[in-house]
């Protein structure tokens, strides 16, 4: 439901509102508790039903998302269309923190999507700051740009990343008197001089806006519920330490960040971990993380994939993995030996079905989690998916006595793909169940298309070669 520009006209909805405002009869804390379950695009939307509604979904609603992102491709290539729009953003957000600043209520969310940069920094300071008065728990910053070129570093100045500061996130009147007096503290401990508001603080997502590691260190010292935090297009981020017991942050998601240089991850409960490659791949410490039970890697090269599961072999209680490969598999990498992960129960590896390069590689990753009870397996990109004859490669290899399911999503019935089915028949001697999504499009001379009847095509393919013992699935 699109949310409406600060001037857009409402006089043609009056005259239906006012015959029949029935919704105006009810309990205010009724029509209260009605609009705090409601976001705020959600409550604008409706307060045309009342007049008292009006007035009320200002003071009550307790999630405020500033979603504009839609408006993105119109301005990729009119950069004056895209300063308009950005003018009827702020205007829109001040608006809102304005009639809601009166408020003594908290809110629960706080979201601001928009192609916003460096030159907006002081409105963006001060709605982070109205939002943090506001015991926010969970605040969502998406700067993503229009023109896809303002991710380059060399980008225009004017154009460069909001940049999220100390200034910021401390108290106004700590911070008064501690530059008064020329002292900070700026330690990772605890501090006084953080604003309030962070205590509050459950999650906080941040998508390019620019970030030193170290604010970040500090910001998780000055969280105490902070559980979940994500970090993506971060330009000037390029170390990052997570570590302290006392730390409650249990999700953490790292990407694009094309600076970092290092990510040390240590005597810490997380539970979750993703991470997504841009360029080389970083050095990534993984120690005294005993709570780890699930990562997630994308965009790693399939012939670094030695290292990823070295870094990851110290994790005890590692049991969900999640590989995305980026380029093509290439047949070399076969004969590396790889760690093994004991401790993983679930796979899920997405690479690019290109061409018709042989799967096969990928067994080396399923043979290094001896315990697997699931395994899921997704092809991307069908538009280079060729379906060329040739004889078929069998693989076997010590069999799998744990795993019992397994999914192929994107099977296009190449012999690559029947290999690797025929391998899980072959080695996993306790599978029971193999689900089969068929994929649905396909490039061809006239570009890409729609498949004529992929699951009677699946069907015939894998009818009578997948033993009755196990459950076939084609969706």
């Amino acid at each position: 439901m699109d949310s409406p520009s600060p001037k857009r006209p409402r006089a043609e909805f009056e005259s239906k509102s006012d015959d029949k405002d029935r919704i105006s009869c009810l309990p205010e804390e009724v029509i209260g508790r009605i609009l705090s379950r409601l976001t705020f695009r959600e409550a604008q939307a409706t307060c045309v039903l009342s007049r008292r509604w009006r007035h009320l979904c200002t003071s009550v609603v307790t999630d405020l998302d500033f979603d504009w992102l839609d408006l993105l491709e119109k301005m990729e290539d009119n950069p004056e269309l895209a300063e308009k729009e950005r003018a009827r953003y702020v205007e829109w957000v001040d608006n809102v923190v304005h009639r809601q600043s009166g408020g003594d209520h908290a809110l629960r969310r706080f979201a601001l999507r928009f192609d916003m940069n460096i030159l907006y920094k002081s409105c963006i300071d001060r709605w982070i700051r109205f939002a943090l008065a506001k015991q926010v728990k969970v605040l969502e910053l998406d700067f993503e740009p229009a023109c896809f070129k303002d991710f380059d570093p060399d980008c225009d100045p004017s154009r460069l990343p909001y940049l999220l500061g100390h200034e910021t996130l401390r108290d106004a009147d700590v911070g008064c008197s501690q530059r008064a007096s020329g002292r900070s503290n700026f330690g990772l401990s605890p501090s006084s001089s953080w604003h309030v508001g962070c205590r509050y603080l459950e999650e906080l997502s941040l998508n390019r806006v620019s970030v030193e590691g170290e604010l970040i260190e500090q910001l998780l010292a000055n969280c105490p519920v902070l559980e979940k935090l994500v970090l993506e297009h971060a330009p000037t981020l390029n170390r990052l330490r997570v570590s302290g017991q006392s730390l409650k942050l249990k999700h953490l998601r790292i990407g694009y960040c094309r600076d970092l240089q290092r990510v040390e991850i240590y005597d810490t409960n997380l539970v979750s971990f993703a991470y997504i490659v841009i360029g080389e791949e970083i050095p990534l410490f993984l120690d005294k993380v005993p709570r780890l039970s699930e990562v997630s890697v994308e965009g790693s090269r399939f012939e670094r994939v030695h290292v990823t599961m070295s870094q990851l072999s110290s994790l005890s209680c590692l049991q969900i993995l999640k590989l995305d490969f980026c380029p093509p598999l290439r047949e070399t990498v076969r004969t590396r030996q790889l760690p093994k992960l004991t401790s993983v129960k679930q796979l899920e590896l997405r690479v690019d079905g290109f061409g018709d390069a042989s799967l096969l590689p990928l067994t080396l990753v399923i043979e290094a989690c001896p315990c697997l009870r699931s395994f899921v397996l997704e092809l991307t990109d069908p538009m280079d998916m060729l379906c060329r004859q040739r004889e078929l490669i069998r693989v076997v290899r010590p069999p799998h006595r744990y795993l019992k399911e397994a999914e192929f999503n994107n099977y296009y019935g190449r012999p690559c793909d029947f290999e690797l089915v025929n391998y899980l028949i072959d080695n996993a001697i306790a599978l029971e169940k193999l689900v089969v999504n068929p994929c649905d499009e396909e490039y061809g001379s006239d570009g890409l298309k729609k498949v004529e009847e992929p699951k009677e095509r699946a069907l015939q393919q894998l009818k009578g070669k997948v033993p009755p013992k196990i459950d076939l699935v084609i969706n």
